[in-house]
């Protein structure tokens, strides 16, 4: 598909102010939908001798693998007709691939880290934890948790002109300045290595992406990962279980944050913010890690997380349900 052609049809979106995009092969016809503000759609045939390579071009012009289908991948692109942040998936289905873009209408302004919503104590072991010069910091939430936000803050915070720190992912969600930007791969990883960064993250990490980025931890390179997990003691249940040596993992294991999000009473003066973070933290310490180590046998049962949990606790580690009970009694949420 010509790139001229998907240039147009961004561009009609855009005017349009379509929320999604849906480009799909029917029995003899391709079709192009625009789901439009209150449910309307708008639909019209693209040129069949568009069909054949139309997966292709649009992988091209996104810069997306070839054959690769994708779900939910956050692309942006500029033009002088429009600027658009998305996220595209291309599925299988019944007569070839179906192609869905949904447009984010508008990007998020990215929030400082005392702006997450961390009760101090919280704030400074992360504050103390990005001043290391290696070891792995590991993000939790449940999907749409706020884990990505919580990622990039913590590189804002960081002085990245000082510091050479990649990205591994062509589409950040937030644009920073001096964040070197690389395709998530084993190659990039390895490259990354070779060179003198400092400080590498990686967002929504597979069990392949936190294996390297525990490697990567353990070379003296400070490397931020997200997780999906309900809290700080599924996270750590997770990468207990990757398959690497405990003491690799242990070793290099910084801190532990775990969060979700909750409605905000009055939201922001702005009412641009509607929403807050609620937070746990965990630095391992050693009492903890060195019960994690020498009980590796039992790491199945109830009661090694029992015991696991109470030792935690012993630091300043406060479950979730605490900064919930705090806020609410602060009246926020």
């Amino acid at each position: 598909m010509p790139r001229k052609t998907l240039e147009k049809i961004f561009a009609l979106a855009d005017k349009e102010r379509a929320d999604r995009i849906t480009i799909s092969k029917q029995v003899n016809d391709l079709t192009c939908a625009f789901e439009l503000p209150g449910k309307e759609e708008s639909c019209f045939k693209l040129p069949k001798k568009l069909e054949a390579d139309l997966a292709d071009n649009l992988r091209r012009l996104l810069k997306i693998a070839p054959q690769d289908l994708t779900r939910g991948k956050y692309c942006k692109l500029r033009s002088n007709k429009y600027k658009l942040n998305f996220r595209v998936s291309i599925l299988p289905e019944k007569y070839g691939e179906k192609i869905v873009i949904s447009l984010i209408k508008q990007v998020s302004s990215l929030l400082r880290l005392n702006k997450l919503g961390l009760q101090n104590d919280e704030k400074k072991q992360i504050e103390s934890a990005l001043t290391k010069k290696g070891g792995l910091i590991l993000i939790a939430s449940h999907e749409r948790g706020g884990r990505s936000t919580t990622l990039f803050s913590l590189l804002e915070k960081i002085n990245r002109r000082e510091k050479l720190v990649y990205f591994m992912g062509l589409y950040p969600e937030f644009d920073l300045e001096d964040l070197i930007t690389l395709k998530n791969n084993k190659e990039n990883w390895e490259m990354a290595l070779r060179h003198d960064s400092d400080v590498i993250a990686v967002d929504d990490s597979s069990t392949d992406d936190l294996k390297l980025a525990i490697q990567a931890a353990s070379t003296g390179r400070l490397v931020i990962a997200t997780i999906e997990a309900i809290n700080v003691m599924e996270a750590l249940y997770k990468i207990l279980n990757l398959g690497l040596p405990w003491n690799l993992v242990l070793d290099n294991l910084n801190l532990v944050t775990a969060q979700s999000l909750a409605k905000l009473k009055r939201g922001d003066k702005n009412k641009t913010r509607k929403q807050i973070g609620l937070f746990e933290v965990l630095k391992p310490d050693k009492k903890l890690i060195s019960f994690l180590k020498n009980h590796q046998a039992k790491v199945q049962t109830k009661a090694f997380w029992e015991k696991a949990y109470l030792l935690a606790k012993e630091t300043k580690y406060r479950p979730l349900i605490n900064d919930v009970k705090q806020k609410e009694k602060e009246d926020i949420i």
